[in-house]
């Protein structure tokens, strides 16, 4: 786990779930732990008192209860492509490994080095 000066981060945005529990461990003292996601699979309950313990807020949300219509959406993605095509929002081009390439694919995730997307091309 990244932490900076050794004091820990002022935010970790955790997707993945069941890296909850060290995403809060390197939240410095009045952090925030955002949780949006769970690719790694359930995260491990948590106790509240590791959170009053640093002062640390842990926040998350779904977008499918935030945009509960296809109309909201619709209009929401239309005002994200907008921005991409625009050139205010940069894309980043994704990391490609060979699906073959498997083993290094993964260890370049678990790197701590990847930004963005990891694509296994067959």
């Amino acid at each position: 786990m990244f932490v900076f000066d050794g004091k820990g981060v002022d935010v970790v945005f955790d997707s993945v779930g069941s890296t909850l529990s060290g995403s809060i461990s390197v939240a410095k003292v009045r952090g925030s732990i955002v949780f949006f996601g769970m690719s790694g699979g359930d995260p491990q309950p948590v106790d509240p008192a590791a959170l009053r313990q640093g002062s640390k807020q842990l926040i998350g949300g779904d977008l499918w209860s935030f945009f509960n219509s296809s109309e909201q959406r619709i209009k929401r993605s239309t005002e994200l492509f907008n921005l991409i095509s625009q050139g205010e929002l940069k894309v980043k081009k994704p990391v490609i490994f060979k699906l073959e390439q498997g083993r290094e694919a993964h260890s370049f995730l678990e790197s701590g080095f990847s930004q963005g997307k990891v694509l296994l091309i067959p």
